[in-house]
């Protein structure tokens, strides 16, 4: 279902403009595949690249070398809007990543406006109540959020498409 073959990523070293462009290694030749109801935990040390992976393989980032493959189809930069609902990503810092001039529930409908779904309100309910949020929440910002309300929050958006594939940094 999910299969990443020879993922490789490569950041280039800023040198002066007259040598030889020198490349970093984040990671290379990972190679793994999960079917439905697997987990897969990817640890590491500060700055050993587990973002950089993360996001290549939601397709935020292009590999420098190989693939991932969603149920056997090569994807690359989330061009296909099937995969990008089904295959979610939750960022590490997650006040960073939702918008902070914007109520909570506005960023709540764009989820269901983005991919052209009917809002469910009974399931936005049942999904509070697990992730024990209240609707109150709905009319902050995200800059008024702890970080743990704001990391429940991004829970929240990814669920709400009840994706295949949830990946966590």
């Amino acid at each position: 279902m999910f299969e990443v073959r020879h993922l490789a990523k490569n950041y280039p070293l800023k040198r002066h403009w007259y040598l030889k462009e020198e490349q970093r290694s984040i990671f290379e030749n990972v190679n793994f595949s999960l079917n439905l109801g697997e987990n897969l935990l990817i640890s590491g040390e500060s700055g050993a690249g587990k973002s950089t992976l993360a996001r290549v393989l939601c397709g935020l980032e292009k590999p420098s070398f190989g693939e991932v493959l969603y149920r056997g189809k090569s994807m690359h930069l989330g061009e296909n809007l099937h995969f990008k609902k089904e295959v979610q990503y939750v960022f590490q810092d997650q006040k960073l990543a939702l918008n902070p001039y914007r109520k909570i529930k506005s960023l709540i409908d764009d989820v269901w406006e983005n991919f052209s779904l009917k809002k469910d309100e009974k399931f936005l309910q049942e999904l509070l109540g697990n992730l024990n949020l209240k609707e109150e929440i709905f009319a902050l910002k995200s800059t008024q959020l702890s970080g743990g309300e704001a990391s429940r929050v991004g829970l929240l958006r990814a669920f709400l498409l009840r994706p295949k594939i949830l990946i966590l940094d």
